[in-house]
């Protein structure tokens, strides 16, 4: 029973609490530690490409222990994963940000194509198409990938919803299914220009999708 008296902490209680913030301190610097990695193997992926970026570059990139590694990211794959669905959280983010600062859903929607083009050219997204082009002789990345691109998919998809109910269009599926063929047509573009930025023919396709992104507003907004 507690008679008002000031009870001296035990060295039980003084391990309990000890203990308790050790665990935090280590938590939050674990959590730390697990960005710091992810953010290295993006821009290891986007500066050295995808069968470069081996666990001990991005180690010497972070600056972290082999031992700190294996605690986050006990293999390659692991961590490949958590770089490539963080590119992708970071190009939707990307091309929402941009979208705020646009009032009229109108406007929004004709300038998608612009937009997702501006996201494309963001180191992240060099990333996540080092990645994507692995998948395709790796089975076992492709898997990792296979829901982490379900996800993100589904976020754009609800995004383009939004703008298009926004805008008074009734075709929202229409909308939906242009902004997805939108997205895997820039990628194409962005990758031939990888090789290439002065190739006229692929400048003239750009212009050519801007134009059908035009003239396909012009029907859906009346």
């Amino acid at each position: 029973m507690f008679d008002g008296k000031m009870r001296p902490m035990t060295k039980t209680d003084d391990n309990g609490a000890g203990s308790q913030a050790g665990r935090k301190r280590r938590t939050r610097k674990g959590e730390e530690t697990r960005r710091l990695l992810v953010t290295s193997a993006v821009e290891c992926l986007t500066e050295q490409g995808y069968a470069a970026t081996s666990v001990e570059s991005v180690m010497a990139k972070a600056g972290v222990s082999r031992g700190s590694m294996l605690n986050q990211f006990p293999t390659r794959l692991d961590l490949m994963s958590a770089a490539s669905e963080a590119a992708m959280r970071a190009m939707i983010a990307d091309t929402r940000a941009r979208f705020e600062g646009v009032d009229s859903p109108a406007t929004k929607m004709r300038r998608l194509c612009d937009m997702f083009w501006q996201t494309q050219n963001i180191p992240e997204a060099a990333a996540v198409t080092e990645v994507l082009l692995a998948a395709r002789w790796d089975a076992d990345l492709a898997k990792r990938l296979r829901h982490i691109a379900v996800e993100i998919e589904v976020e754009i998809d609800a995004d383009v919803q939004r703008i298009a109910q926004a805008a008074g269009i009734k075709d929202v599926e229409a909308c939906i299914v242009h902004a997805r063929m939108l997205i895997l047509s820039l990628r194409g573009i962005t990758l031939e220009l990888m090789f290439d930025p002065q190739r006229d023919v692929i400048h003239s396709a750009l212009a050519e999708l801007r134009a059908m992104h035009a003239a396909f507003c012009d029907r859906v907004l009346g």
